[in-house]
């Protein structure tokens, strides 16, 4: 090789290093101003010693007001999140529209009213592991054939006529010949015609799931989500600090069987 094209492979292998250095840079700086930014705003929240949350008063059961004050699903989770980040809890008011505008403006750290997770918000918005599953699912009473819309070719599924899950149910209708729909008056009736063996599965909405299956044990039935309606709490996309410890409590939440047990009060209390 010679000299000179020994040298030209050097000015390519220098400029190649200084552009990737010139993307790098930049980046690694951006990363560390939004990670101070982040933890400044954490650190600002534990100084203050409460947690602002945007909450809809009339979103039962999830949230609401009553003479005790804060209520709900929502309102239970959120303030034993903030007991185990040794926070208080400042709710504020808002229309569900204005979730989101809370945020915006600073006036709120947290948004907590059966907020669906919506991918169109994330360049501005992040949001917290889900806590529940508020979609459509399938009820099936000791079948484990039975796991997925498909397994229903040729058997027979309860709905409640003029539902959203009756609106899946025709869907699958469509596209397996042999699936028979048959309605009912309510969720309840869809669940109970499942339970006694004369359909082979119901299509319900989560909560209907939950409450008609609540006091069974947990071999006799299976509720499988086949539409997620994913519900979490929301932040600033830059509030990543405090998006981190939220998580860590849903985790804990998760393992030591608190959220579970939230979630079957408000169930049996909306029976």
């Amino acid at each position: 090789m010679t000299t000179g094209k020994r040298a030209s492979r050097k000015i390519v292998l220098a400029l190649t290093v200084c552009c990737a250095l010139a993307v790098a840079i930049p980046a690694a700086v951006s990363r560390l101003r939004e990670t101070q930014i982040a933890d400044a705003q954490w650190e600002e929240l534990k100084a203050r010693g409460a947690l602002r949350v945007a909450m809809d008063p009339g979103w039962r059961p999830f949230s609401f007001f009553d003479d005790a004050g804060w209520q709900g699903l929502d309102a239970e989770l959120t303030r034993e999140i903030a007991r185990r980040l040794q926070l208080a809890v400042q709710p504020d008011p808002v229309g569900y529209d204005a979730l989101y505008d809370a945020l915006h403006l600073k006036r709120d750290d947290i948004a907590v009213s059966a907020v669906v997770v919506d991918p169109a918000r994330t360049a501005t918005i992040a949001y917290s592991a889900a806590y529940f599953d508020a979609g459509i699912h399938l009820v099936v009473f000791a079948n484990p054939a039975i796991r997925h819309p498909r397994d229903l070719e040729g058997r027979r599924v309860a709905v409640a006529l003029g539902s959203e899950a009756d609106r899946v149910a025709r869907y699958w209708e469509r596209r397996l010949a042999r699936l028979s729909r048959i309605t009912t008056e309510d969720d309840a009736g869809a669940v109970a015609a499942a339970r006694e063996g004369r359909v082979d599965a119901a299509l319900v909405e989560a909560w209907a799931a939950l409450r008609e299956t609540r006091d069974l044990a947990g071999d006799d039935v299976a509720l499988i989500s086949i539409e997620p309606r994913l519900y979490a709490i929301a932040v600033r996309s830059d509030n990543t600090s405090l998006l981190a410890a939220l998580n860590a409590a849903l985790s804990d939440m998760r393992a030591d069987g608190a959220l579970r047990s939230i979630i079957d009060r408000w169930v049996a209390k909306d029976r």
